[in-house]
C-alpha cells in the first residue's frame, strides 16, 4: 500500500505529454503541493495553449476513407441487409459543436446524385466550420448534466 499523497498534474499537447507529481511531503503540505501543480498546468497551458475547436476539425484520422475530414459516405442501417438497389445511401457531413456534441447533416445520393450529394455535404461542413470558434475540449461530453430519470422526475422536494 503506497502512502504518497499529492498531485498528478498530465496534459497532453499535439502528441506530447507532459506529467509531473507534485508531493505533499516534497512541497511542505497539501496547500503548497496543490499550489506549485496548479503553476506547473498554468506554464504548460500557457506555452501549448489547445487546438482551438477548427484546428482540431481539421485532424485527418487513420480510417478517414472519403479523404475528406468530416465527411463520409454511410448507409441507413435498416436497408444495408436489403438488395443493393433497395439500399438508402446518404454523403453525410459531421463537425463539433461547442458543448462537446456533434451536428450531422445527410445528403441522399438517390435524391441528389453521387457527386451532388457529396458537393452538399462538403459544403454544409465548410459552411459550419466558418462559424465554430472556441477551443477544443476533449471532456464537455463526458461533463453533461446528469439525466433526470421518470423516477426521479416525479419526486418532490418532501418526498
Amino acid at each position: 500500500m503506497s502512502r504518497t499523497h499529492g498531485w498528478l498534474v498530465t496534459i497532453q499537447r499535439r502528441g506530447v505529454i507532459h506529467r509531473k507529481h507534485f508531493s505533499d511531503g516534497v512541497y511542505g503540505g497539501k496547500q503548497k503541493s496543490f499550489v506549485a501543480a496548479k503553476s506547473f498546468r498554468d506554464e504548460i497551458i500557457n506555452k501549448n495553449p489547445p487546438f482551438s475547436m477548427r484546428e482540431y476539425s481539421n485532424i485527418v484520422k487513420k480510417n478517414n476513407r472519403s479523404g475528406v475530414v468530416g465527411v463520409c459516405r454511410y448507409c441507413a442501417s435498416e436497408t444495408r441487409d436489403l438488395p443493393e438497389d433497395k439500399q438508402r445511401w446518404f454523403w453525410v457531413a459531421s463537425w463539433p459543436l461547442p458543448d462537446g456534441r456533434r451536428k450531422r447533416v445527410k445528403f441522399s445520393v438517390k435524391k441528389y446524385g453521387e457527386d451532388g450529394a457529396f458537393k452538399m455535404a462538403l459544403k454544409a461542413r465548410k459552411d459550419a466550420l466558418k462559424e465554430l470558434d472556441g477551443e477544443f475540449d476533449p471532456g464537455a461530453v463526458r461533463r453533461k448534466p446528469a439525466r433526470r430519470t421518470r423516477a426521479t422526475a416525479g419526486r418532490s422536494a418532501h418526498a
